[in-house]
């Protein structure tokens, strides 16, 4: 694949600022641009500096791996983030599992015509990524797009107990889909007609206690913080429909009606993009990266 500059590279058009207006997490609501160029002390001989030299040079993309204070202008390792056990320091490990992922999993999935879709900047987060602390204002994502820097992705599920590189696959795809559901016409063709479909069933978040309760009100998660939000639910269908097992997926799709349709609207959104998720899904199945392979 040819090389890919940043000026291809299209602004992240979702803004999340009535959710983000919520948070008291200075780490998530940065208050400055991230930057567009390398780090000055990013410098050949490495594993991981190679590789992330050769994916900016191959795509124009850029790997953090922390988002707090000037780190993400001078250091691409935080010695106290990351512990995926003695094969390579910690982050550089981390990020190097990272890194071949975006290329192996994610670049080379999208087709050639929709590579402007590729995020500019990713950053691996050491905690979950939360917005508000209250139990009224609480949000939870499974990836986070910096409204005041243009595609910017941060990505949680990297603690200090490993990397979960299942969260890492979907954050992707949860992110993406945020870029997709923004555009007007697919607002209009896919996500209203999404939430039309969960106000004429009457069910809401208030009502999952457990996680089949969760299922029969079509929704995946029995975590309440996961599903307040339309954006939130609509983008969680993304990343479940790239990684769920199809024995699974079609078992719960056959017995919840809602479920199914709610489904359908997301999946046929990606497949106008070009980008089938059941596609996706079957490469992630046989994928080394898939933690149930190895």
């Amino acid at each position: 694949m040819k090389n890919k500059s940043l000026q291809y590279m299209f602004p992240v058009l979702v803004l999340l600022l009535s959710l983000l207006a919520c948070s008291e997490d200075d780490r998530l609501v940065a208050d400055y641009d991230a930057p567009q160029e390398l780090p000055s002390n990013l410098v050949p001989g490495t594993p991981l500096s190679d590789r992330i030299l050769k994916l900016y040079d191959d795509y124009g993309i850029i790997i953090y791996t922390d988002t707090i204070g000037d780190r993400n202008y001078n250091d691409l390792v935080s010695e106290d983030g990351l512990s995926i056990g003695k094969r390579m320091p910690p982050d550089s490990a981390a990020a190097l599992v990272y890194v071949n992922m975006i290329e192996d999993e994610f670049v080379m999935q999208i087709p050639e015509d929709k590579e402007s879709l590729i995020f500019r900047n990713f950053y691996l987060y050491s905690n979950e990524l939360s917005s508000g602390t209250s139990v009224y204002t609480k949000y939870d994502y499974l990836s986070y797009l910096w409204y005041n820097s243009n595609s910017d992705l941060t990505v949680g599920g990297v603690v200090n107990e490993g990397l979960d590189s299942l969260l890492l696959k979907q954050s992707f795809y949860y992110g993406l889909s945020g870029v997709l559901r923004a555009d007007p016409v697919y607002t209009d063709a896919y996500y209203n007609k999404f939430t039309d479909a969960i106000t004429d069933a009457e069910v809401y978040y208030w009502q999952v206690i457990d996680l089949e309760d969760a299922y029969s009100k079509g929704f995946l998660s029995d975590n309440q913080d996961l599903i307040k939000s339309g954006q939130q639910d609509f983008d969680l269908f993304a990343a479940w429909a790239a990684t769920v097992p199809p024995l699974e997926r079609d078992s719960l799709l056959n017995e919840h009606a809602l479920l199914k349709q709610k489904y359908g609207l997301v999946t046929s959104m990606f497949r106008q993009e070009g980008i089938p998720l059941e596609t996706i899904n079957e490469a992630w199945q046989e994928s080394k990266y898939n933690p149930k392979n190895n």
